[in-house]
């Protein structure tokens, strides 16, 4: 490739949110790598990956039982380019958002690929399953501090449990719980001067002890799968660092659903650890904008950018 990275770099993966009908279609046109991803994403699930990651309908591609294995099929696409393209040579870390940490987790090395896709699909299934019996949701609030937004969710517990689940960054927050606080939570943002207050399409009280039925069933399914600590440092959701042991990472894992992600936290530790350069690899540019706008210093790309709009250094 023609594009000249510093190191040290950090890999994000991204979550739930960024699905779109068309994703991963260029990459699949243009590397034989990702063709080969597609293929056998479709062999082990029996899914049709491509079609519906290139055509959709939006409707069927937003089903979080079908969206997770979409999206993680189209990262490690970008990923196995990443790695035949530039190597791991100046990778120092990796990260990945709610979903995207099994992605991260899968590139560690602390499972394989065809498991995390697997793990994954069973994943979807369960929030799905979850869904049809849930009275919660959740509210993204943009543009107040933390305790603003601290003060908002005590008040809206009055009328139902409400967590805080997403630290996405210093004014970035989302809250999870049962739908009358949630919707509570909603106009009490506005008048306290929020810059966006949206309650998002996500009918289930994610990342809150509300998913503890879920998460048991999460457990179980983990509980028959081999994992192993990563040969590269991964930053958990829950705390923002690197998972120190097999008994950690285990943790972390069987309370996925029900720990809030500190993503802010993670950006923190990776300007701890000097990342020059952040390369998001999947659909879109969230984690990426996010880093642009939280580390100081560092340089940020996507998968698109890297791999399809600059290809050995000529913009396409």
């Amino acid at each position: 490739m023609g594009v000249k990275l510093a190191g040290p770099v950090a890999l994000l993966f991204p979550g739930q949110g960024v699905q779109r009908p068309g994703m991963g279609r260029k990459l699949y046109d243009r590397y034989p790598a990702a063709r080969r991803v597609f293929a056998r994403a479709e062999q082990v699930l029996d899914m049709p990956i491509r079609r519906l990651c290139f055509e959709g309908p939006a409707d069927e591609l937003n089903r979080t039982d079908v969206l997770q294995p979409c999206v993680m099929t189209v990262c490690w696409a970008a990923y196995e380019i990443w790695r035949e393209s530039y190597g791991m040579e100046e990778v120092q870390v990796m990260a990945g958002h709610s979903l995207g940490e099994f992605t991260a987790l899968a590139a560690g090395g602390a499972i394989s690929w065809e498991t995390a896709l697997v793990l994954v699909r069973e994943r979807g299934r369960i929030m799905a399953d979850a869904t049809a019996h849930s009275t919660g949701g959740m509210l993204a609030i943009v543009g107040l501090a933390e305790e603003r937004v601290e003060a908002i969710r005590q008040e809206a517990s009055q009328l139902g449990s409400l967590y805080m689940a997403n630290r996405n960054a210093d004014v970035q927050f989302v809250l999870s719980g049962e739908m009358a606080a949630v919707e509570r939570a909603e106009p009490l943002a506005v008048a306290a001067g929020a810059r966006r207050a949206l309650i998002l399409t996500i009918p289930l009280p994610a990342h809150s002890p509300l998913m503890e039925q879920a998460g048991a069933a999460f457990k179980a399914v983990l509980d028959r799968l081999p994992v192993q600590m990563p040969s590269f440092p991964i930053l958990a959701n829950a705390t923002g660092q690197a998972i120190a042991s097999l008994q950690e990472l285990k943790l972390e894992l069987a309370n996925h659903l029900l720990r809030p992600v500190d993503w802010a936290r993670t950006m923190v530790s990776m300007h701890q650890m000097k990342v020059k350069t952040v390369v998001e690899l999947g659909p879109g540019r969230v984690l990426a904008s996010l880093a642009a706008k939280h580390i100081a210093g560092v340089e940020t790309w996507n998968a698109d950018e890297l791999f399809v709009d600059f290809v050995d250094g000529v913009p396409t």
